[in-house]
C-alpha cells in the first residue's frame, strides 16, 4: 500500500471516530461540538470521506461491503416511511433548523424539527469551550397551557432576559402577544409561563 493511501486511512479513521464520538457523546449525554452547523459539516465529511474510501479501494472487498451497507441503510430507511431518511436529512442539513440565536456569551438557542410526523422544539445550549451541552428541550405540548394556539416554530425571535443560579428566562417573540418562559437549568423543566 502507497503511504499516500495509508495517509488516506489515517484521515479517514479519524473522522470516523470524531464522527463516532460525537454521535454517543450526543446520544448519551447531550453534549456535540459547539454551533449548529459544526455537527452538520462533520455529517457531511463522514459521509464524503466513504465514498472517497470507497473509490479509492475499489478492489477491496471491505470496500464493496462498506458501499453495501450505505445503499442497504439508505433503502432500509427509506421503507420505514422515509423516517430515519428525514430524521438523518433534517439532522445533516439546515432544512431541521427553524431558528438559531446566540443569546449571550454562555448560551445559545435554536428552533429545531427532525422528525417528519412531530413538531420542532426549543433547544437552549450551555456553550462550553469547544463543546456545547443541552441544558433545555421545550416542545409545543410543554409550553402550551393556554388557548393562545401559539406554536414554538412560529417564533420571530427568541429573547434572553435573565438568568441565576438555578433558572434561565427566555421570551419567545412573536410579535404580540409573547411567551416569556423561566426553565430549571438543572432540570430543564418549566418553572414558569408568563404571557406578555
Amino acid at each position: 500500500m502507497s503511504s499516500g493511501k495509508k495517509i488516506l486511512l489515517r484521515i479517514y479513521f479519524i473522522i470516523w471516530a470524531l464522527f463516532l464520538l460525537d454521535c454517543l457523546l450526543y446520544y448519551f449525554k447531550e453534549i456535540s461540538l459547539r454551533g449548529y452547523y459544526s455537527d452538520v459539516v462533520l455529517s457531511w465529511l463522514w459521509l464524503i470521506s466513504n465514498f472517497v474510501i470507497i473509490i479509492v479501494f475499489w478492489k477491496k472487498l471491505l470496500a464493496k461491503l462498506l458501499l453495501a451497507t450505505i445503499i442497504v441503510t439508505f433503502a432500509i430507511s427509506i421503507i420505514a416511511m422515509m423516517l430515519p431518511f428525514f430524521a438523518l436529512l433534517l439532522s445533516s442539513t439546515s432544512l431541521g433548523l427553524y431558528q438559531n440565536k446566540d443569546l449571550n456569551k454562555n448560551y445559545r438557542a435554536q428552533i429545531v424539527g427532525y422528525s417528519a410526523m412531530g413538531h420542532p422544539w426549543l433547544e437552549v445550549i450551555e456553550k462550553k469551550g469547544l463543546f456545547e451541552k443541552r441544558i433545555i428541550k421545550c416542545t409545543d405540548s410543554q409550553l402550551m397551557n393556554d388557548n393562545l394556539n401559539i406554536k414554538i416554530r412560529t417564533a420571530k425571535d427568541i429573547i434572553f432576559r435573565s438568568e441565576n443560579a438555578t433558572t434561565i428566562t427566555l421570551t419567545l417573540f412573536y410579535g404580540g402577544p409573547n411567551k416569556t418562559v423561566t426553565f430549571d437549568k438543572n432540570t430543564g423543566k418549566i418553572t414558569a409561563v408568563k404571557n406578555n
